[in-house]
């Protein structure tokens, strides 16, 4: 009965969230049986800028947490100022991954090289991928919170619409998701070298 009562946008985020999932879960699986034949372990180190990379999501997955109470009170400065700071660490994020892969590169795995390498490239850049679809979500809402915020009539009637907040509870499933899967490759990263 739950699943009945679902938004259908929110049950189409949660099917392309499972089947997100299950892609990296099918890459990791190839990654890890590329790992023996192809690089020794002592080959492969997780580049620095993924550390950062990782503590950049983990800061915006923070302040994401914060856009719903935001919203409750109300209050659409406090609102678009959560999305431009997200806005700027996801973009610090895509940045860090970057020159993660220029690490790479440096100590000599490259995406056209030894599988497991390449599993690096593929998976992170996928990743990558999967942020920038969120990051054109959250400019859409913080361009409308922008505009809202100029006309309290607009700002009264975006808080008290359902819809809005449902497109609200969208991204911020989203950006945690992205978020947990990070980490979770992250740490896979890290542990299979």
């Amino acid at each position: 009965q739950k699943i009945e009562r679902l938004h259908p946008h929110k049950m189409l985020l949660y099917l392309g969230m499972v089947g997100s999932g299950l892609l990296f879960l099918f890459l990791l699986t190839a990654y890890t049986t590329s790992l023996p034949e192809s690089l020794s372990l002592e080959n492969l180190a997780v580049p620095k800028y993924f550390v950062l990379s990782t503590i950049l999501l983990l800061a915006s997955s923070a302040i994401v947490s914060h856009l719903k109470a935001a919203y409750d009170q109300e209050n659409m400065v406090k609102l678009r100022n959560y999305f431009g700071i997200t806005f700027i660490l996801g973009t610090a994020f895509a940045l860090t991954q970057y020159l993660g892969w220029q690490e790479l590169t440096d100590s000599g795995i490259y995406i056209t090289g030894k599988a497991a390498g390449a599993y690096l490239y593929i998976i992170s850049g996928l990743h990558v991928i999967h942020l920038l679809a969120g990051m054109i979500f959250l400019v859409f809402l913080m361009v409308q919170c922008i505009i809202t915020a100029q006309d309290p009539v607009k700002s009264l009637i975006a808080t008290t619409n359902p819809y809005e907040k449902i497109k609200l509870d969208l991204f911020t499933a989203y950006w945690h998701f992205m978020d947990a899967a990070w980490i979770v490759l992250f740490l896979y990263f890290v542990f299979s070298t």
